[in-house]
């Protein structure tokens, strides 16, 4: 018998009803069991992982396989950061339950917190973790995401090209620049390099972290959060410092980078320095397994150069959220609390990634929980459980280096983990971890990176007297950018 045409009106008023009290309570409804047989699917977006093992993917196939009511089905977003932010705000925007989770760059989170596009976390989820990396799932007084992994960028280093035997890598950019220069000196190495260094000046999300790195390096700042403030900024782009740090960036290129940095991704400054095209490379932890696959013994990482020692990196990494019309809230957020624990955040670290929990970095600290080819180095099939970060740049502002001592932090490359247990990038990547920085938390963040690009990508260029960048007319579409405007 076919239900009448009201009865089916209420029907749907009640369905609706329903999904918007689960909406309302922080992502920790528990609705009752699905009936037998029949599984809850977990639509989860996420962009694919260009890392060397499909870790996090791993990780979360683990937790499904565990689960006989629960399906996680992927939907792979676009691999480029702001090509897959746009369709997952396009997606969101028309239908708000088509994802039960994103996996998002964690400059998105305030942006979506902010669309009502995702929903609010009850209880303390970010217990345990970097502040700065907490910092990134908060917007106003909630919480709105689970950071999945983080991120710092490191300074990657030929080892097996130098003639003088006491050569260690540099601590400072006047260092690096030195070394730099070296590289394409016969004289100094035994491998001639074209170019010294290079890192991602391609006109995308990488080019803003070139830039705010090479500002801070500085003392430099594009906006700075109002005291007190969780959302508003000032405006700083016109300060004789920030200015500096603009100009050192374009210096650097243009002194001791290949022209093709100025459209180098990740992939690209990857490319060049395993040719030995370049000596030094800026870039991700990821990196260190991919090169490590292929050219183990040549090479080593360090934190990023500062001025007078170590810099500050651009805080990279992804935040995991339950979009706001999911109707699978609980066992969403079931998955987000099982991928914060230790035993599965001690998997990123072995597959190259950088947990977000700080005991992840310590020798007695869990094993991953991953075992057989699932594990990181098991030799699992590739597959696509993450987007693999940002890429960025710092400069010294025109002060003067001060030569520094070796601190203990060099990781060179090698088979297996260290005598600690630990990969042997570990110590280099806490330490970078340290002293990293967020970008700033607004939702207006894809105006302001959109903005940076196109200010500053003209004045990389070979030509000096071509351009540079107008701090005052920065400025002034900073602050409107920052205000909504």
């Amino acid at each position: 018998m076919t239900a009448a045409p009201a009865t089916l009106a209420a029907l749907a008023t009640l369905a609706a009803l329903a999904a918007l009290a689960g909406c309302g309570n922080g992502g920790d409804d528990r609705p009752g069991p699905a009936p037998s047989g029949v599984k809850r699917v977990l639509r989860l977006a996420t962009a694919s992982d260009v890392s060397q093992e499909p870790v996090r993917q791993n990780l979360i196939r683990a937790w499904d396989a565990a689960r006989p009511d629960v399906e996680v089905e992927f939907v792979h977003l676009p691999t480029a950061t702001d090509d897959a932010r746009s369709q997952l705000v396009a997606t969101l925007q028309g239908d708000k339950a088509a994802y039960d989770l994103v996996n998002m760059d964690v400059t998105w989170t305030a942006e979506f917190a902010a669309g009502e596009l995702i929903r609010p976390l009850d209880g303390d989820p970010l217990e345990g973790m970097w502040e700065q990396v907490a910092s990134t799932a908060r917007y106003g007084d909630d919480v709105w995401a689970v950071p999945f992994n983080t991120d710092a960028a490191l300074l990657y280093y030929r080892t097996d090209v130098w003639r003088d035997r006491d050569w260690k890598p540099p601590r400072t950019w006047r260092d690096l620049e030195r070394a730099a220069a070296a590289a394409t000196d016969g004289d100094q190495v035994t491998e001639v390099f074209e170019h010294g260094y290079a890192t991602q000046l391609g006109e995308y999300e990488g080019l803003t972290v070139n830039t705010l790195e090479s500002v801070w390096a500085s003392g430099g700042e594009l906006v700075e959060k109002k005291d007190g403030s969780a959302t508003a900024y000032e405006v700083r782009a016109a300060t004789p410092r920030t200015e500096a740090g603009l100009r050192n960036l374009a210096e650097r290129y243009r002194r001791i980078m290949p022209p093709e940095a100025r459209r180098a991704t990740e992939l690209d400054t990857l490319r060049m320095f395993e040719r030995g095209e370049v000596a030094f490379m800026r870039n991700w932890p990821y990196v260190y397994n991919v090169l490590d696959a292929k050219m183990a013994g040549k090479f080593g990482v360090v934190p990023l150069p500062g001025p007078r020692g170590r810099g500050a990196s651009v805080l990279g990494g992804q935040n995991l959220a339950i979009t706001a019309g999911s109707e699978n809230a609980g066992p969403a957020r079931d998955l987000l609390d099982h991928l914060a624990a230790p035993e599965q955040q001690r998997c990123l670290l072995d597959g190259g990634f950088a947990p977000v929990l700080k005991a992840s970095y310590e020798p007695e600290g869990p094993e991953c929980s991953l075992t057989g080819s699932a594990a990181p180095g098991g030799g699992g099939a590739d597959g696509a459980g993450g987007e693999a970060g940002e890429a960025g740049e710092s400069g010294e502002g025109g002060e003067g280096g001060e030569e520094g001592e070796d601190g203990g932090n060099v990781a060179d490359s090698g088979p297996g983990p260290g005598p600690d247990g630990l990969p042997p990038y570990t110590r280099a990547l806490k330490e970078a971890l340290g002293t990293a920085r967020p970008r700033p938390v607004t939702p207006y963040y894809a105006a302001f990176t959109e903005l940076i690009q196109t200010e500053v990508h003209p004045s990389l260029r070979q030509n000096p007297d071509e351009g540079t960048v107008a701090s005052e007319r920065l400025a002034k579409e900073l602050r409107q950018v920052m205000e909504g405007g």
